[in-house]
Order: structure tokens, then C-alpha cells, then sequence
């Protein structure tokens, strides 16, 4: 029984001391950012080295140019869709023109039939 109150006892203490070393404006943290800020520039060098490595290879490079193409590649679908959607508004609004679109896609409609016979 004395041993289970020690141990609750411990572990009481520990976790206060914890709480009371660590979280917001808490001294722990305080110190961790201070030591962080000592070394900014050692930091810096690291991160900078990591992402000069990281823009070289070759992998990534790949996977950058692939992300860059799809997305420009959907923007430019999305946009080229509009345009021809209102280019087909403004050709189905001339009588004579819808009269010639009609003639030609039964002409294609009537060809494809004649040759799956």
C-alpha cells in the first residue's frame, strides 16, 4: 500500500513539474526558444543546404515539372472550354451556320453508319 502512495505520489509530482516546465510562456519554453534563436544561423545553413540538395535532384525536378504541367494544363482546359463554349453559342446563333453544322454531322452520322454495315 505505502509503495502504490509513493508511486502516486511520483507521478503527481512529475506531471506538476512537467506542467509547470513546458506549455504556453512557460520557462521550458522559454529556454527552448531562446537556444533556438542562438542558433538561427546554424539553422538556417542546415535548412538552406537541405533545399538547395533538394532543388538538384533530379527526382524532384521531375515531380515539380509534372505538378506544374497538370496544373497549368487543367487551367488551360478550363479556359479553353469556356472560349470554345462561346465561340459554338455564337456559331449556333447564325441560321445559315447551324443549317451547315446540322448537314455536317449528319453527313458524318450517315458515313460511319454506312461503313459499320
Amino acid at each position: 500500500m505505502e509503495n502504490d502512495i509513493v508511486r502516486i505520489a511520483e507521478k503527481g509530482i512529475a506531471e506538476a513539474i512537467g506542467k509547470e516546465l513546458t506549455g504556453y510562456n512557460k520557462p521550458l519554453t522559454i529556454y527552448i526558444d531562446e537556444v533556438i534563436a542562438n542558433h538561427k544561423q546554424d539553422f538556417m545553413v542546415l535548412i538552406d543546404k537541405e533545399v538547395s540538395t533538394l532543388l538538384s535532384a533530379k527526382a524532384f525536378k521531375a515531380a515539380l515539372s509534372k505538378a506544374l504541367n497538370d496544373k497549368l494544363a487543367r487551367v488551360l482546359v478550363s479556359k479553353l472550354g469556356g472560349a470554345l463554349e462561346k465561340q459554338i453559342n455564337d456559331l449556333k446563333q447564325n441560321p445559315e451556320t447551324r443549317a451547315k453544322i446540322t448537314l455536317a454531322i449528319a453527313s458524318v452520322i450517315d458515313e460511319l453508319a454506312a461503313t459499320t454495315i
